[in-house]
């Protein structure tokens, strides 16, 4: 029974988004984001619902144990781009040292501004799960939104990290995760 159940396969959390029809670039749905940050994503004024970066962060500490993940539609690519950014995020914070939010949300600016690869570039990690861009419209479109995520993303993840206070060192519980990379993929070793 025993050798059973270890074989037992659970499936990584998928976006809901999947299903949304909005534009796309790279195989990735441009989906609205709840953020203040400018950028090509549209807005979403409603509080209550959740966005990719809330499905993201919600799933993370169990999707980032995957090794395989099979892509539904756009949202998933999103969702697999971002996995790897907060990945990331905590590798970069866990190098730096950070023991307060002040300096986090610094770290994490500067990295969201950092240049980063895109899809069709030879530095780009996740190369397989996107297509190349089939124009330069489409190659600005995708670094906007993705850029807009990352910022983003990176206000999001301070919440969870340091609730325990803006003094306070970052949580031991999403600290861990750096240490593990989502389909065995990561954008700094």
């Amino acid at each position: 029974m025993v050798c059973f159940l270890s074989r037992m396969y659970q499936p990584a959390y998928h976006s809901s988004f999947n299903n949304l029809e909005t534009k796309k670039a790279c195989g990735c749905f441009i989906l609205p984001l709840k953020t203040k940050v400018k950028g090509p994503a549209p807005s979403e004024n409603n509080a209550e619902q959740d966005d990719v970066i809330d499905e993201v962060l919600k799933y993370f500490k169990a999707n980032v144990l995957f090794r395989k993940f099979q892509i539904e539609d756009g949202a998933d690519r999103v969702l697999i781009y971002l996995t790897v950014y907060v990945h990331q995020c905590l590798l970069r914070l866990e190098r730096k040292n950070v023991q307060n939010r002040g300096e986090a949300d610094k770290v994490l600016f500067s990295l969201a501004q950092e240049r980063f690869a895109l899809p069709g570039e030879s530095d780009f990690v996740l190369g397989g799960f996107f297509p190349k861009p089939e124009n330069a419209t489409e190659k600005s479109l995708i670094e906007g939104f993705l850029k807009q995520a990352r910022e983003e993303t990176g206000l999001r993840l301070l919440d969870k990290i340091f609730v325990d206070g803006p003094t306070q060192p970052p949580s031991k519980y999403w600290m861990q995760f750096a240490r593990h990379k989502f389909l065995n993929k990561a954008f700094e070793n």
